[in-house]
């Protein structure tokens, strides 16, 4: 139904990001984003800075005292064991103890820190994403597939938010090989030069390994958005497809994309493993070098044996920072690509708003369309016919304002008025709408005629619907009320509209899937409900026609007669033969 909007957050949301809490200019901000993928991560890691620089620097201690517990190692076995000083042996002793702990708790705080960044990161871009897709409305299926705008709400923000979790823990390991280079070249500058020319030698394999990634991981996400729009596809017709007997070829292409993106996935394996093999292989190679250079050092009277346990201690705290440098970079990359696939649902583009919003007509105002010459007064029951039902809907569209045009409501151009205004005033009701999962009531009352559903159910003639449900206005429906028969959604829908009271109801083939006794009893209560206000209804059925007001006739988007369904019978040879299913 293409009156329902996507639901506004209050500004005292709990939900919403602190900084944005309570502060319209914040929210305002949030529809302004950086246009590409690195620098949309940078914005969304910056909106909270007290919290970034939190995580940052409990990331930074954390990682950072890692080393810290084989430098009390080196007093302890250097002034304790090797003097016999129990004295001082207990002292560097629990100073390592103490050292463990505040390593601990900082490891531990810092994790919490970036958890909420991590949190904060996802809601954001969740509202970018789903402000954007409210401001897109009816263009969105014109510009968008499915499968684009559900693989970024299903992984697209999950990564990118990973991808801002990553961020601390990777600042985090910096520091900590900078920490153990340093205390490594201060016990000996040769494991100093060691531990430097080897991440050195790591980064210059990585950096192409990194390249190949990105390039693989763009692939695979591609892959995905495919999949996910042929999933959709089939899961929407699935029971078109087993009526035509389709079923079949539909799953084999499914089965050949699956192949695709599995496919991909084995390529994107390739670099990953080679980052991992990196990541758990680098420390234990440089582990050995720095022992055996440690070792001939104590044999050559160069080094003590508690600095050469310090080398260990040092060289085996790199293990950890190295680990999870390389899982920070690949879950950055991915957060990238993430990025770069949000950042192409941002930019697309949107009608430009008007220069200056104008005050909507008085009440009972005429909706005109110039291209078509289409014209429906207020309190008109009027009729529609075309042998090209398409033809009438792009005129629907003209009048509700969904499409580019010089429509006019009374004397106020369309493309003027207040969106909330036009929506609340005019409705367009595809016989095809979008039914949300919910209860039946929920379904029927949508955002705001809940005090008109008994009505509205009625006048559709659905009450034989709601009779046949096991809880009857309360059952719980899934989306697209699939478990109903074409004709109860179909009216299902028509109550909706009806429910929603709007000054003028623009109904495209409402009743195209109903039997000829149903559709009677709805044009009747239908024109009975919507006396007094403006109707136009989409359709070639005589029922409606011949109920009528007023009807019009459309032929190559025009209207090239009007009057009464008797009279353009009698007159018009091509609309005689539009409706008797005859020929002129």
């Amino acid at each position: 139904m293409r009156f329902l909007r996507a639901p506004e957050l209050p500004l005292d949301n709990p939900l919403l990001p602190q900084g944005t809490r309570g502060d319209p200019s914040s929210l305002a901000a949030l529809q302004q984003p950086p246009g590409t993928p690195w620098r949309l991560l940078i914005w969304l890691a910056t909106r909270r800075k007290g919290l970034m620089l939190a995580a940052l620097i409990t990331s930074g201690i954390a990682l950072g005292s890692l080393p810290v517990l084989p430098f009390f190692l080196t007093g302890a076995v250097d002034h304790g064991l090797r003097e016999r000083d129990w004295g001082a042996l207990a002292f560097w002793s629990l100073g390592m103890v103490l050292a463990g702990f505040v390593t601990a708790g900082m490891i531990v705080w810092s994790h919490r820190l970036t958890v909420f960044w991590r949190a904060d990161a996802s809601y954001r871009v969740l509202q970018l994403a789903t402000r954007k897709v409210n401001r897109l409305g009816d263009d969105l299926r014109k510009k968008l597939t499915t499968g684009e705008v559900v693989s970024v709400g299903a992984t697209d923000i999950n990564r990118i938010s990973w991808a801002v979790d990553s961020l601390a823990p990777t600042a985090g390991c910096l520091v900590g090989l900078i920490a153990v280079g340093v205390l490594l070249f201060n016990t000996s500058i040769a494991l100093g030069l060691t531990i430097f020319i080897g991440v050195f030698a790591v980064g210059l394999v990585t950096g192409p390994l990194l390249t190949r990634l990105q390039d693989r991981q763009e692939q695979y996400r591609e892959r995905v958005g495919d999949i996910t729009e042929r999933a959709s596809d089939i899961v929407s017709g699935l029971r078109v497809l087993r009526g035509i007997g389709g079923e079949a070829r539909f799953n084999a292409s499914y089965r050949r994309d699956s192949d695709a993106l599995r496919s991909a996935g084995y390529k994107v394996a390739g670099p990953t493993a080679w980052l991992n093999s990196l990541g758990e292989g680098t420390p234990a190679i440089l582990l050995g070098v720095v022992i055996w250079i440690a070792a001939r050092q104590v044999a050559s009277g160069d080094l003590t044996p508690g600095q050469m346990v310090a080398a260990f201690g040092f060289t085996g705290a790199l293990l950890l920072p190295v680990h999870w440098l390389i899982g920070c970079t690949y879950r950055i990359i991915e957060g990238r690509v993430a990025a770069g696939k949000v950042c192409e649902l941002l930019g697309t583009p949107e009608r430009d708003a008007p220069a200056e919003i104008l005050p909507g007509p008085r009440e009972g105002a005429e909706l005109h369309d110039p291209e078509s010459g289409l014209t429906v007064a207020g309190g008109e029951l009027l009729a529609v016919a075309s042998s090209d039902s398409e033809q009438v809907a792009a005129v629907f569209d003209r009048l509700g304002g969904f499409t580019e045009s010089e429509a006019r409501f009374g004397t106020v151009p369309v493309a003027q008025l207040d969106r909330d205004e036009l929506r609340r005033r005019v409705l367009v009701a595809d016989h095809d709408a979008y039914l949300f999962a919910g209860t039946v009531a929920a379904a029927v009352a949508a955002r705001d005629g809940a005090d008109r559903v008994s009505l509205a159910i009625e006048a559709a003639s659905a009450h034989d619907v709601i009779e046949a449900l096991p809880e009857g206005l309360d059952t719980e429906l899934e989306n697209q009320a699939r478990t109903l028969s074409g004709g109860q959604r179909q009216r299902l829908r028509l109550a909706r509209a009806i429910a929603a009271d709007p000054e003028a109801l623009l109904l495209h083939e409402p009743t195209s899937a109903v039997d000829s006794h149903t559709e009677a009893r709805i044009v009747e209560r239908l024109a009975e409900t919507r006396g007094g206000r403006a109707t136009a209804i989409a359709t070639t059925s005589p029922l409606w026609l011949g109920r009528a007001d007023t009807v019009a006739f459309v032929q190559g988007g025009k209207v090239v007669a009007r009057g009464t369904h008797r009279e353009l019978v009698a007159e018009h040879s091509d609309y005689r033969a539009l409706v008797t299913r005859g020929t002129a």
